[in-house]
Parts: C-alpha cells; sequence; structure tokens
C-alpha cells in the first residue's frame, strides 16, 4: 500500500483559503446594508477579484488536486477534503498523461489518470512530496499515453464539470 504525502505548499493553499473567506465575511458583515450609491466600480471589482481566486482555490485546487491517494495493489483511492471518497481499479483507466506547469524559477508536473480523454485524478508535484513515487508505481500498471501541454483554460473549464 502507498499512500501520497502532502507538500509545505498545500497548507499555504489551506491557509490562503480560510484567509479569503474570513476577509470577505468580516468586510462583508461591517459594510453591509449599503446603499447603491456607495459603492464604486473598484469595489466591484475586488468582489469579482476575490470570488473568482476563492472559487479557483476552493475548486480547482481543493477539489480537484489536493487529494490523498492510496493505491494498493490493484486499485487507486482518491480522497479529498469535500469527504468524497473514490475507489477505481487500474483496468477502468485508459493509462496516464503528464504535463509541466512552468513557473517563475521552477516547474510542476503534474499526472492525470485518464478515463475516455477525461482526466479523473490529478496528481501534482507541487501538492505531494512522494510525487514520483506514487508516479512510477502508476506507471507498473497503466500506460503512459504521453504528455500534453497544460492550459489554464482547460483547468478553468474543468473546475465546472
Amino acid at each position: 500500500m502507498l499512500k501520497s504525502r502532502f507538500t509545505f505548499r498545500m497548507l499555504l493553499i489551506l491557509i490562503l483559503i480560510l484567509a479569503l473567506t474570513t476577509i470577505s465575511i468580516v468586510t462583508l458583515t461591517k459594510n453591509l446594508p449599503m446603499e447603491i450609491e456607495q459603492i464604486r466600480w473598484i469595489d466591484v471589482y475586488m468582489v469579482i477579484l476575490f470570488l473568482f481566486t476563492w472559487f479557483w482555490l476552493v475548486f480547482g485546487e481543493l477539489r480537484t488536486k489536493i487529494i490523498k491517494i492510496t493505491i494498493l495493489d490493484n486499485q487507486v483511492q482518491k480522497k479529498n477534503y469535500f469527504g468524497l471518497n473514490q475507489k477505481f481499479d487500474f483496468n477502468y483507466f485508459d493509462g496516464f498523461q503528464t504535463s509541466i506547469l512552468r513557473g517563475k524559477g521552477e516547474n510542476h508536473e503534474y499526472l492525470y489518470l485518464v478515463k475516455d480523454k477525461r482526466k479523473v485524478i490529478k496528481i501534482s508535484e507541487k501538492y505531494h512530496k512522494n510525487y514520483f513515487e506514487l508516479k512510477k508505481r502508476i506507471a507498473t500498471d497503466l500506460n503512459n499515453l504521453g504528455k500534453i501541454e497544460f492550459s489554464y483554460l482547460d483547468e478553468l473549464k474543468e473546475i465546472f464539470k
């Protein structure tokens, strides 16, 4: 049995989500009710920016990437922080694909377990300490379907799937 272990960066994402949520709630409770004449464009812009960031972090990162992976003999178990626990046999998947997220000064690899061209499980070097150990174990049971180009637009679309 092989279990994923999280990096420190994962904790930073959780802290950021909590901070954004707390700041938003405190700001709203102090400023509501508000007259429509008091609303400035910068307020609207900041609300949209905060909501987008919060949505991205919670439904993009927390729900799909900050997941606990357990690999048993012929199964992969995925558990996210919303309490959803799923088990898949390796033969369920068509294979796996990898992608590189390029950033300032560092690159991170992602591994996607794929079924019918859909990314069912996302494992990230950014969030999992033992990413390469997980990748090596997965590669023994699944076909490598090659590399794909990382796309923020695709990541954004997958939030709503």
